[in-house]
């Protein structure tokens, strides 16, 4: 009836620094000046913005919109986006970067916004600032212990890019089945956007999971190579060894994951369809098909390292070259 954006309204805080300050006249011009901007934004309700200046003392008092001392006023304005979607972060951005600084209040007062939307926006800007990193970090250091683990400069790289495969993978069928509405021929819900911490879980749980097949399977293909030197048997023996154990342990998680999707909570079904696909599509498609078939073209290139690096990482002696 209200609209997504009444819900979670724009509220700019303006801290005059001073009792009774709110009420000067250089700071009532300067809020006249930001309702003005405001009002003629169209992603702004018409007759949504709340304002000290645009009532009386009293209803201003009652509605929050100013404080006993007058030294701080609160302005409220309603989006038609929700907070979280574009528009509304789009807005958030405008009332911060042109239409505060074009109010021009006088200095030493603090004009703020928060809400909804500047929350959303703000919780995006400090978590996906140090997204990257993390990523960095995490493919860094599993690159480097499973070089130490399988030693070999190949596999340790062809680990890390099927598990960000499955990933990127999962990350695409929660976009088809949510922002997409395909979900919505099973039940689920659908939303106009993924939920800002479903890709950095994700990422974390899954990359996690995959890995773990990963060592499965490699360490039973590194047994054998160590064993008897061929590629291809290698290969066959460590997905003889391990499918079963994958595909056993793939369908419990697929189990428990699913249980995060029969609520009526959108983002909980986003993380619990983003597991099942993650998991589902590792232990399928990248496990048994794309992993021994890259390894099955590399060849005896799976396992080399060279004698340098086997002396520094401090590892025991084998060949170094290629067979063959």
């Amino acid at each position: 009836h209200v609209g997504a954006g009444s819900l979670a309204p724009q509220q700019i805080v303006v801290d005059t620094g001073r009792a009774g300050g709110a009420s000067s006249p250089a700071t009532l011009a300067a809020e006249l000046r930001l309702l003005a901007e405001l009002r003629s934004d169209r992603r702004i309700v018409p007759g949504s913005i709340q304002a000290p200046a645009l009532t009386s003392p009293a209803v201003a008092a009652q509605a929050n919109l100013i404080d006993a001392s007058g030294r701080t006023i609160q302005i409220r304005a309603a989006g038609y986006g929700d907070a979280g979607t574009a528009q509304a972060s789009d807005l958030v951005r405008a009332i911060r970067g042109t239409y505060i600084p074009r109010a021009r209040f006088r200095s030493g007062e603090r004009v703020l916004l928060t809400g909804g939307p500047a929350f959303g926006v703000d919780f995006v800007d400090s978590s996906y600032r140090a997204f990257p990193w993390l990523v960095l970090a995490v493919l860094s250091i599993s690159y480097l212990i499973l070089l130490r683990a399988f030693r070999s400069l190949v596999l340790p790289l062809k680990a890390v890019i099927m598990n960000l495969l499955s990933v990127s993978a999962a990350y695409g069928v929660v976009v088809l089945v949510f922002e997409h509405g395909l979900g919505r021929k099973i039940g689920l819900e659908r939303s106009p956007e993924i939920e800002a911490w479903i890709p950095i879980f994700m990422f974390a749980t899954t990359f996690g999971l995959s890995m773990d097949y990963e060592v499965f399977l490699l360490s039973r293909m590194r047994e054998h190579w160590d064993a008897h030197h061929d590629n291809e048997q290698a290969v066959a023996h460590g997905l003889e060894q391990t499918g079963r154990i994958i595909t056993a342990a793939a369908l419990i998680m697929i189990a428990a994951f699913s249980g995060f999707t029969s609520g009526s909570f959108v983002g909980l079904q986003e993380f619990g369809v983003g597991l099942v696909a993650a998991i589902f599509l590792d232990a399928t498609l990248v496990r048994a098909i794309l992993v021994p078939a890259v390894m099955k073209l590399l060849g005896d290139w799976n396992w080399y390292l060279p004698a340098p690096i086997a002396r520094t990482m401090r590892l025991p002696n084998q060949r170094s070259q290629l067979s063959g």
